[in-house]
């Protein structure tokens, strides 16, 4: 008797856990979440990284970002406040300042807005100023 309420008990856990991951037959939602998740908003199932680079890899070099990503500068610990960004065409890519907010630390960037290219100018603490253009691409 034992061994057939587990058998019952394994069938019943399989039909459910087959059921919930199931696909929505309901034409207004996507399968595996609401319309108002991440991924659903993004248009895709998963979200995308960022493009993360030292600012010495940047002079003079045309980069390219994923629309809707950003480009984050890795720049040195305890600087990240004090880095300043420019682009010629914002609608394109804009600057992100650094800095602290309520504990966490967050690295300059540029949000990449649409797609196509702009002259961006990142400058440093010290003054010095590093030229490069954003290419910004289709995922």
């Amino acid at each position: 008797m034992a061994r057939s309420s587990f058998a019952v008990a394994g069938l019943v856990a399989l039909a459910l856990v087959a059921t919930g991951c199931a696909a929505s037959t309901d034409p207004a939602q996507p399968a595996g979440g609401s319309p108002s998740s991440s991924s659903a908003a993004s248009g895709g199932l998963h979200a995308l990284p960022p493009t993360i680079v030292s600012p010495g890899e940047l002079d003079g070099e045309d980069v390219s970002v994923i629309v809707g990503t950003a480009l984050v500068i890795a720049v040195d610990d305890g600087t990240e406040d004090q880095w300043r960004g420019t682009t010629a065409d914002p609608s394109i890519a804009e600057f992100s300042a650094g800095g602290s907010d309520e504990g966490a630390t967050f690295r300059p960037g540029f949000e990449a807005r649409e797609m196509g290219m702009t002259e961006a100018t990142l400058t440093a603490p010290d003054g010095s100023e590093i030229a490069f253009t954003i290419s910004v691409v289709a995922p």
